[in-house]
């Protein structure tokens, strides 16, 4: 079979005819506007739970710093203990040593000696 040839263009979705458009009467009118009353209060009442839910992770986010805040407290105040105590400690040639000779320690004494907070990962 031959095909054949038409002068007419295909048809689409802008040549369907429809009422939709014509209908200006007030039914339809407030048809629409009660359908998008019913969406916007849909939308509205996502909205409220995604606010919800963001309100609830930043609530959970911020005890989480309180903790974590309140935990740094108790490790500084353990380890300033631990300081004052080790100052007390502290081994005789240390004490010793006078202002006239004093000792540079050397390079491995000066690895173990803490200088600050040290992390590691």
């Amino acid at each position: 079979m031959m095909a054949v040839k038409t002068t007419r263009p295909p048809r689409s979705m802008n040549d369907i005819k429809t009422l939709a458009g014509r209908n200006t009467n007030q039914e339809q009118r407030r048809y629409t506007s009660y359908f998008q009353l019913g969406a916007l209060e849909l939308e509205r009442y996502r909205r409220g739970l995604e606010r919800d839910a963001a309100q609830q992770r930043i609530n959970t986010i911020n005890q989480r710093l309180d903790e974590i805040e309140a935990e740094m407290q108790q490790l500084l105040a353990e380890a300033g203990a631990e300081a004052l105590q080790q100052a007390g400690e502290r081994p005789l040639h240390r004490r010793l040593t006078t202002s006239s000779n004093p000792r540079k320690p050397e390079s491995s004494e000066r690895e173990r000696q803490p200088r600050g907070l040290r992390i590691r990962y």
